[in-house]
């Protein structure tokens, strides 16, 4: 019997929400890269030092502002349209958004300078936002009739981002732990590895062979990368909660225990992706599968970094290995699916009515390949900028790079939302 798994079923698009919900969110990420490069550029020591309050500003601004909002808009997108039930209250999500940015806005500012409040409030506000997405989106997901492995991941991940969003407020919230450099790393395990790591994974499987025709994975793959997943991340929250208790669990237990997602993420999903990439029957495809070429070797790298920013003294492995996994890896995925995903939307739910009533473009020409292609070779050209920011201690091209690359991605978005019949 063939171990390839077969279609996981035809994703239904007429339950999606309305294009405003995920686009909200999606036109949050460029504006989030401008800001980091901004900050790059005010605060050269942004990527010089990773216990700064603007390298912390610069971090969040990546895992929230450019991941964290483009997977809560996916999110309101897949889970409709993959799980095959609609997230009740959907447009709650308006509000979702109002706290999600400004809640950010306000933590931000706290990084850089601004009074307590303003941290006080941009937890409060993030709080709020969780609580009004995962409500409805746990509702959701215990409703879908599909029972698919990409819906489980997807159940999985949103428990992992409201997992990390509870470390990050401990993190936050006074008296701080004396632990709290495990706290951090425990919060950027569940953060990388449960959240952005198990939706990236999760979605690709669906994804990936739709967009990209490539030949279906084998059925045991995502089952054997979810629980390896799930493992190393309930694994660090055992440790820490160890520590916690008083048990002396050594300096590298939760790199330990972390191991199993680490491979899953970054080893055995990310090789995968790539060999059926490779494979793919159509070899002209698209720029947004450039992406992925881009950004799976870098996954294949993140493991090893980790080990060595863990082992050595020299804080620019940490610095390294923190750019190339929100940069490098996660943002460039997200990146090209941005080109991919605004289009194919946008098509659907304002030209796809009109087929058979009058002409209507192609969907790669609402974002044309030219455009996704100078977007890959301004992301690759950051990332390395930002290494020689961590290596040379040159951090403008960097922060440059940041502005450039948000504000190409974020103009020819609007661009492509703005068209109608």
């Amino acid at each position: 019997m063939s171990a390839a798994l077969p279609s996981y079923g035809a994703p239904r698009l007429d339950q999606g929400p309305p294009l405003a919900i995920p686009a909200s969110f999606f036109l949050t990420a460029p504006v989030a890269i401008v800001a980091a490069g901004v900050l790059v550029l005010v605060y050269g020591g942004a990527l010089q030092s990773r216990w700064t309050g603007p390298a912390f500003a610069v971090a969040h601004l990546g895992t929230l502002g450019l991941l964290g909002a483009t997977m809560l808009g996916a999110l309101y997108q897949l889970i409709p349209v993959l799980g095959g039930t609609p997230v009740p209250g959907v447009r709650l999500a308006h509000a979702v958004h109002a706290l999600f940015v400004g809640g950010l806005a306000a933590l931000v500012a706290r990084f850089c300078g601004a009074p307590p409040p303003f941290g006080w409030g941009g937890a409060a506000a993030l709080t709020g936002a969780i609580t009004l997405f995962a409500g409805p989106v746990a509702v959701a997901l215990a409703r879908a009739p599909s029972r698919t492995w990409p819906v489980v991941g997807m159940r999985a991940a949103a428990l992992a981002l409201v997992v990390a969003l509870l470390l990050g407020l401990r993190l936050a919230v006074p008296p701080l732990s004396p632990l709290r450099p495990l706290w951090i790393q425990v919060h950027l395990t569940v953060g990388l590895l449960g959240w952005v790591g198990g939706l990236v994974a999760a979605v690709a499987w669906q994804l990936v062979p739709m967009f990209y025709l490539v030949p279906a994975f084998d059925r045991r793959l995502p089952a054997v990368v979810l629980a390896l997943q799930v493992v190393g991340v309930v694994g660090p929250l055992g440790v820490l909660a160890l520590a916690e208790a008083g048990v002396d669990v050594g300096s590298g237990a939760a790199l330990v225990a972390a191991a199993p997602a680490a491979l899953a993420v970054w080893g055995i999903a990310p090789a995968a992706l790539l060999h059926g990439l490779v494979r793919r029957k159509r070899a002209g495809a698209d720029g947004s599968v450039r992406f992925w070429f881009a950004a799976l070797p870098v996954a294949l790298a993140l493991g090893p970094l980790a080990l060595a920013a863990w082992a050595l003294p020299d804080p620019r492995w940490a610095l390294a290995f923190g750019w190339l996994a929100i940069w490098g890896w996660a943002g460039t995925i997200v990146h090209g699916m941005l080109t991919r995903i605004v289009p194919f939307l946008t098509w659907f739910h304002r030209f796809s009515p009109l087929l058979g009533k009058r002409r209507v473009p192609a969907m790669r020409a609402l974002y044309p390949d030219v455009r996704v292609r100078i977007g890959l070779a301004l992301h690759v050209g950051t990332t390395l900028a930002g290494l020689v920011a961590i290596l040379l201690r040159v951090a403008w091209p960097a922060g440059l790079g940041l502005v450039v690359t948000g504000g190409w991605l974020g103009w020819h978005l609007v661009a492509t939302l703005r068209r109608r019949p």
